[in-house]
């Protein structure tokens, strides 16, 4: 049994142990149904990486008269998003620890060269890879490659360029008119717009490390004006990310660390001094971990579990292996793999570290405004509409569609597969809850995408969160797919599969290619991610918008 329930005088104790059966939530809700508020609750989830949407309801109903702990980081990061405190008792990693980092992103403006020339200075020799974006003219040429590499002799410093592959003891530096992202291992130059009236933007630069990178990440914000960076610090710290900002009595340009401050979404204010030291007590350079032994694994992986990432992208893989390896700490990496290999619940751990699952509602609205403008009329003359969102994660793609759908009255003729390896992020799709802050973004996105209905409509709202209606879930379908393994599921008029792709090498990719090209009707659309395209051996797709990667099949 999975819940355990009694009764201690005016205190009901409730154990979960492990995956929540549908017996086993109606008595968790039979059991905190208590009028009388001198009843109070001691809720205890022991192996439970997320709850479903109805205990995430009652718990915030009964959290002012309940304690409330787990053993999963995972759950508590959750909750604490949606404002419900809870106690991790021996959890994976201790928060109060540093996070070992192995990339470090800064940010600055008027003022912020000196700054970083000094962290660059007091950098220790490391494995670690450096990005900075530090708001410069359009018409100057930049000289700040050669101003840094003058301050440190352990790190190459170079300029960024299209398609650049992020190598360790490295700093990569913004072009002047050119946002920089990181994805995929990679460095992408844009030509987008503006960003809080800045390109390069911090801000998005510092969007793709949280998505990149998570856990593995330090950003740091250095002194400047206006507010590029702030609205980004959020997204950071829900990956896991560590985010110092610099105590503005040391600058003179100050609007900049004052927006981030507001924002409350970082980890500390400190003096850059003390931001030095925090650096040199976070990195740690890799353990050395033989590239066969890793293949091995990842097939003793493939043979005990049934996950396949011997196809993933290697060095995407290897990097993740050598977090956990750092996160765990065990004496060698013979100890990690029986770990790994004997405990199932250790490698969920590892699992859910290995998978990406940052994304917002309308995240990159250009492309949600060519759905909406362009491929929505063209899927008009199908009498049933079918949409697979391949990789979906925590759902907000879907959504996003869905509510399309709504608007531009596809909706009762329509039907969303919305699908993904993680059955955590499933279960947190499916909830469709999410907090007042990201609904703000949320909202931002919508708006800039295109849409002009009240966006509070598609929401039920509560205090310090928000859930997706039941009239938009009610045609939607989640359930695991495999992309690497599993087959056709039906046939679909749009596949959306964004920012998936980059983590599979090229044999994955053309076998994954293949199975959209036999999921696709005649003149159906594939979307893909801004840093993604399509395998040039499917002669059956034609390009149908170039910028937003979206493709549609000849036949």
């Amino acid at each position: 049994m999975s819940i355990v329930i009694s009764q201690h005088k005016s205190i009901t104790k409730i154990l979960i142990d492990g995956f929540m059966y549908r017996k086993d939530i109606e008595s968790f809700l039979l059991a905190t149904n208590k009028k009388a508020s001198s009843i109070s609750f001691e809720i205890n989830f022991f192996n439970v990486m997320v709850i479903p949407l109805r205990i995430i309801k009652r718990i915030d109903e009964v959290k002012s008269r309940s304690k409330i702990f787990t053993n999963e980081l995972s759950l508590r990061n959750y909750l604490q998003e949606l404002n419900i405190d809870i106690i991790c008792n021996d959890c994976f990693i201790n928060s109060e620890q540093i996070n070992k980092i192995d990339y470090i992103g800064i940010g600055g403006s008027a003022g912020s060269l000196e700054k970083i020339c000094d962290i660059i200075e007091n950098l220790p020799p490391s494995n670690i890879s450096i990005f900075i974006v530090i708001h410069q003219k359009a018409d100057k040429k930049s000289l700040l490659s050669n101003i840094l590499q003058n301050h440190t002799k352990h790190y190459k410093v170079v300029d960024s360029v299209s398609d650049q592959k992020v190598m360790p003891k490295t700093i990569y530096l913004s072009q002047p008119n050119k946002h920089m992202i990181v994805a995929g291992g990679y460095i992408f130059l844009t030509d987008s717009e503006k960003m809080h009236f800045a390109k390069p933007s911090i801000s998005v630069l510092f969007d793709s490390l949280a998505s990149e990178y998570g856990q593995e990440l330090l950003c740091l914000l250095v002194c400047g004006y206006g507010r590029d960076g702030s609205d980004s610090l959020k997204s950071l710290k829900k990956s896991g990310a560590t985010v110092l900002i610099e105590d503005p009595s040391e600058c003179k340009a100050t609007p900049m660390l004052d927006n981030a401050i507001l924002s409350g979404s970082f980890d500390a204010i400190m003096p850059l001094n003390d931001m030095n030291s925090y650096i040199k007590k976070a990195i740690k350079l890799d353990s050395q971990i033989d590239d066969k032994d890793i293949e091995v694994f990842l097939e003793d992986i493939y043979k005990i579990y049934g996950y396949d990432y011997r196809n993933y992208q290697r060095a995407h893989i290897v990097r993740r292996i050598h977090h956990f390896y750092n996160l765990v700490q065990p004496k060698d990496f013979d100890e990690l793999k029986e770990l790994t290999l004997n405990n199932k619940l250790f490698f969920k751990k590892l699992f859910l570290d290995i998978s990406i699952n940052v994304t917002t509602l309308f995240r990159d609205h250009n492309t949600f405004e060519n759905v909406r403008e362009l491929i929505i009329p063209q899927l008009d003359s199908f009498t049933q509409v079918k949409i697979w969102c391949a990789g979906c994660s925590t759902g907000e793609e879907a959504y996003s569609l869905a509510i399309i759908l709504k608007e531009t009255g596809l909706w009762d003729r329509s039907i969303i597969y919305a699908t993904d390896i993680n059955k955590v992020v499933l279960q947190k799709a499916k909830n469709g809850i999410y907090s007042k802050g990201s609904f703000d973004l949320f909202s931002k996105h919508y708006y800039e995408s295109g849409g002009n209905k009240e966006f509070d409509n598609y929401f039920d709202i509560y205090d310090h969160f928000v859930t997706v209606k039941d009239s938009i879930k009610e045609k939607m379908l989640f359930f695991e797919h495999n992309l690497a393994m599993d087959s056709v599921i039906n046939e679909f008029q749009l596949i959306f599969c964004r920012n998936v792709l980059i983590y599979f090498d090229n044999q994955l990719k053309s076998k994954v290619f293949k199975l959209f090209d036999n999921s696709l009707s005649s003149h159906g659309f594939l979307v893909l991610g801004n840093s993604e395209m399509i395998d040039k051996k499917l002669v059956n797709f034609n390009q149908f918008d170039k910028k937003d990667k979206i493709y549609k099949k000849v036949r």
